[in-house]
């Protein structure tokens, strides 16, 4: 985990097959989004949160460890204690986390859990 600023972090979680599970964290807002990355250079995936009811256009900032502020929308977004789940479950069963909805960034249609 990275600090970034106070109350911000970056995680990376990497595999030795390449798959990656990466987290930014608001601290001050208590929320954080994930993306998900089959292999190196992987588009990959990004989460939404279905349960999200706020305004549609709602962002949230971010600072990454190199210091660079991002915003994503607030409908990618879940509560930071939902987000560490989501890393331990990685961490523990090597595969992205099913509880979470992922939208695919990548484009070529597949899913998380079907085959590759």
């Amino acid at each position: 985990m990275a600090t970034t600023r106070p109350g911000f972090e970056e995680t990376w979680l990497e595999l030795p097959d390449w798959q990656t599970l990466v987290a930014l964290v608001n601290g001050e807002l208590g929320l954080g989004w994930l993306m998900y990355m089959r292999w190196n250079g992987d588009a990959g995936f990004s989460s939404r949160n279905p349960g999200y009811d706020g305004p549609p256009d709602a962002e949230i900032e971010y600072y990454l460890s190199n210091g660079q502020r991002d915003l994503y929308p607030a409908s990618w977004a879940f509560p930071v204690g939902e987000v560490r789940r989501a890393l331990d479950y990685f961490e523990r069963e090597h595969r992205p986390p099913p509880f979470i909805t992922w939208n695919n960034d990548s484009g070529d249609g597949q899913l998380i859990g079907e085959p590759g």
